[in-house]
């Protein structure tokens, strides 16, 4: 049965996350109107189901001013007719149907029916057929191995069937030999033998067992059987991340190998010193020692450790390792800085085998700064010590200077700071804010240098009222004493930036606090309303010709400590599946959320949360061939349900999308054990979530190993380690797409994974600094633009692959998630109505994924808005800077 793809009007909950969803429309009126008879509505007929099977239905009652729910009750012309547990339940509570587990003589039709308990006369019946008739049970079952050359009886039971005439064996396969059957004909309940080929190389061999009834070849039965073949583990399976000159261990065992030669290593990467392995060969499951190239990379480098068999050297296991690269980070990264005053600045070097030497100079255009730029000491400093620049006595000509952390070991790995020279007496630190999470203050500090008391006449804010200011300084800052500059970011709506203006009676007087922030979300009093009176919303249907199958993935990075707790923890990801299927019976609609998360997002909120049907089919099979990757990472604290309307849009045009849940930075994530593991960081769904520039670079690298690692784990999937993937998964052709910080992290990873050949950035949180060159093609969506600001200039300057720039303008942040049609009439989507925001965001990324993934032509990316888009603007020529 295929999902229901309804479209709902009616106002729609919070988006939430993880599993998030909202639900059921509210019903009412004021006092004093009509009466309105009661109504119960249940679900369309339930198609076809075994003998002994389970489905569930809900009934919903509508206008019971009792809300005493239904009864229901169970008829079919032959009894028995099965069962309904429980017999009464709420309205939109479900109840569980368990057909007859004696096959019926022939299809038997059976009548669901609930009944109001506050008026039984009202009714709705739902109708389900039980298959009857003749049929086929092999046993044993499906997937049971029979090892190569070896041997195994199958039975095959006939019910139903007069003529009692038995049935007929067939085999088949993808790759000869099959193996053989000793009875190609039984009598029902009667043996056949199978004997498996000789066990082949590399894969295991699905065969298909197919029993035909001799009374009526129409009817069969199938199962597979497996002849395991002779395979190489890894363990650990990779990625594992070292530093230059260290070295970790790996052993390859070999499966189904008779001779037991065990295997021979190899290594390969993309350089000219890729280390080394020892020994070169090993017995099966022997420890072998892979050490990484003595000097750091100039980038993470990608080492592939490959263990063949030596007996069948087409049979090969193989883990990626990154060898990475040095990185440098300089704090604070900008200052306002008088005449003959000193500051303090601190840098960290990571993956430095010397533990991380800093080397510490004055720069100005690229070039080292003579003496008139100041004094920087010392010049060499340990790993996180703090040095000392000195500004210099006489301003010099040109006032910004930067100063420059490198590593002292790789020297073309660095960081900057940017000094800002004045002839004042004001010393201010930092001078930018950078903000990307609702009501997350931050603060500047003010420092009077000068032997004057410092007097101020204004602290003021301008470009934005989503700013507020408080401030310690008063009317004035006494000689070298300090104040502090404390920013809000006050609202949710967009990305905004503005000015925070000191008027003082230092001689550089003003001085400017700029101010950007990214856009947020916070859970409103009106959408807590909207919440507690909806019960039932529907995920908006894709547009694509395929039915959409989803499931849920549970990933172990054996190689990698979760760096969120302390107890020594492997990284655990859970990530949800989205793809093309043809399960067009038995469709189980999968749920949006799961209990146990929703139940904890509902207490964050604080209000009952209401349930989300979605149009994906639970663990469906993927459909035949190769399909494209969209690779999702969520927002900050968000969850991988976020995209729910763009997923399964995307899946229904034949793409696979992977949605990654960041453990310990979602909200919550439920792992398939029960475990219920929470966020460091706090929630966007309530007021408190830590959003400072060390919680959000902690995250985006902690995000960058966890997409490093599904990347891979998709080529193991692709490869047989999941049945259900193999050789389904186009993995020359992947796209990444964020949202918000996932933008971010997206934007990173673009710069350091070549195997992302596409990003889509959804309203990203800018980077600090500018980015590097990126040569992919990048669409970047974006809500609520007036005029771009100085952040999106940099960042679409550095886009140098094909690129589409996209906003709505008025729209919000998060009209760029599920909250676009859970919260329609309280997010707002500009110039746009909810229904064309999201057809015009499913469209703009699909068209520019078919294109970019594909080949298409560019030019299938029309800048002439669609009449159904006519509230969004869309360009490719034009820069950004020159949009209002």
């Amino acid at each position: 049965m295929k999902p229901p793809r309804t479209t709902t009007h009616r106002r729609a909950a919070f988006r939430l996350s993880l599993l998030a969803a909202a639900t059921l429309a509210a019903c009412g009126g004021d006092g004093g109107t009509p009466q309105v008879p009661i109504t119960v509505s249940t679900p369309a007929d339930l198609g076809t189901i075994e003998p002994g099977a389970t489905t569930q239905l809900a009934a919903t009652v509508n206008n019971d001013p009792a809300n005493a729910g239904v009864s229901w009750t169970v008829s079919c012309a032959t009894a028995p007719c099965g069962t309904v547990s429980p017999t009464a339940t709420a309205s939109g509570a479900t109840t569980t149907y368990t057909a007859p587990a004696t096959r019926p003589p022939a299809d038997l039709a059976v009548s669901i029916t609930a009944a109001s308990v506050s008026n039984t006369a009202v009714t709705a019946a739902t109708k389900v057929t039980v298959a009857g008739g003749m049929a086929i049970t092999i046993i044993p079952g499906d997937n049971t191995s029979v090892p190569g050359g070896t041997s195994k009886q199958f039975t095959a039971t006939i019910v139903n069937d007069p003529a009692n005439g038995g049935v007929t064996w067939t085999l088949s396969c993808s790759a000869a030999p099959c193996g053989t059957v000793s009875s190609t004909s039984t009598a029902s309940g009667g043996p056949t033998t199978y004997t498996a080929p000789p066990t082949p190389v590399g894969f295991d061999l699905e065969v298909t067992l197919t029993a035909t009834s001799v009374s009526n070849a129409a009817v069969t039965t199938s199962l597979v059987i497996i002849v395991p073949g002779l395979t190489v583990v890894i363990d650990p399976p990779g990625p594992v991340s070292v530093f230059a000159g260290s070295s970790t261990q790996f052993t390859a065992t070999v499966n189904n190998d008779p001779p037991n030669k065990g295997v021979s290593w190899t290594v390969q990467c993309g350089a000219p010193d890729c280390g080394t392995v020892s020994p070169s060969t090993s017995a099966s499951a022997a420890p072998v020692t892979y050490t990484a190239p003595a000097t750091p990379p100039p980038a993470d480098l990608t080492v592939t450790v490959t263990a063949s068999s030596v007996t069948a050297p087409t049979a090969q296991g193989s883990a990626n390792i990154t060898v990475s690269a040095v990185t440098v980070a300089v704090m604070p990264d900008s200052a306002l800085i008088p005449l003959n005053v000193t500051q303090q600045f601190t840098g960290s070097v990571g993956y430095d085998p010397t533990n991380g030497t800093v080397a510490w100079s004055l720069m100005q255009n690229g070039a080292p700064c003579p003496m008139a730029c100041g004094s920087v000491a010392p010049s060499v400093a340990a790993n996180g010590a703090a040095v000392t620049y000195t500004a210099p006595a006489i301003l010099p000509t040109n006032a910004t200077v930067t100063v420059t952390a490198a590593s002292v070991f790789d020297h073309t790995k660095s960081a900057d700071a940017t000094v800002v020279l004045t002839t004042g007496s004001v010393k201010l630190v930092p001078t930018a804010l950078v903000f990307a999470k609702y009501k997350a203050a931050k603060s500047a500090t003010l420092t009077n240098t000068g032997s004057a008391p410092l007097t101020i006449s204004g602290i003021t804010l301008a470009g934005s009222s989503l700013f507020s200011q408080t401030n310690t300084c008063g009317s004035g800052v006494a000689p070298g004493a300090s104040c502090s500059i404390t920013v809000t970011h006050a609202t949710s709506k967009t990305h905004t930036t503005a000015r925070l203006t000191i008027t003082d009676s230092s001689s550089d007087s003003p001085q400017q606090l700029r101010l950007s922030a990214n856009g947020t979300y916070q859970v409103t009093a009106a959408m807590r309303t909207a919440l507690a009176g909806e019960t039932h919303v529907v995920v908006p249907p894709p547009t694509g010709s395929n039915q959409v199958g989803t499931r849920v993935l549970h990933l172990i990075d054996p190689t990698r400590v979760d760096p969120y707790v302390f107890d020594g923890t492997k990284r655990e990801l859970l990530v949800r599946f989205w793809y093309p299927t043809l399960a067009d019976n038995g469709c189980v609609v999968a749920p949006y959320t799961s209990p146990q998360v929703w139940s904890y997002f509902s207490a964050l909120v604080g209000v009952p949360l209401p349930q989300v049907s979605t149009h994906s089919c639970l663990s469906a099979p993927i459909a035949a061939g190769l399909h494209r990757v969209v690779v999702l990472s969520h927002g900050f604290t968000g969850t991988f349900t976020d995209y729910t309307f763009l997923a399964e849009d995307l899946a229904s045009r034949g793409y696979v999308v992977a949605s990654v849940n960041h453990t310990h930075e979602a909200t919550a994530v439920e792992f398939p054990d029960g475990r219920l593991e929470k966020s460091v960081f706090g929630s966007h769904l309530t007021h408190y979530v830590r959003s400072d520039a060390g919680a959000l670079g902690l995250a985006v690298a902690v995000r960058l190993d966890d997409l490093r690692f599904v990347l891979d784990e998709l080529q193991r999937l692709n490869a047989g380690r999941d049945r259900d993937f193999t050789g389904r998964l186009d993995l020359s052709h992947i796209a990444l797409a964020g949202h918000s910080l996932g933008g971010l992290t997206t934007l990173r990873a673009l710069e350091r994974e070549p195997r992302f050949k596409v990003g889509v950035l959804f309203d990203p949180v800018m980077p600090p600094h500018p980015p590097r060159s990126i040569d992919q093609a990048v669409l970047m969506l974006v809500a609520g633009r007036e005029r771009w600001n100085e952040d999106d200039c940099r960042l679409w300057d550095a886009l140098r692959g094909p690129r589409l720039a996209v906003n709505l303008p008025g729209a919000e942040h998060i009209a760029l998630s599920d909250a676009a049609w859970l919260l329609k009439g309280l997010v707002s989507t500009g110039d746009s109505s909810p229904d064309q925001a999201i057809s015009a965001i499913r469209e703009y990324v699909a068209t520019f994924l078919d294109a970019n993934l594909t080949g298409q032509a560019p030019g299938s990316l029309r800048t002439v808005p669609r009449p159904h888009y006519a509230g969004v603007v869309a360009t490719q020529a034009q820069t950004l800077c020159g949009m209002q």
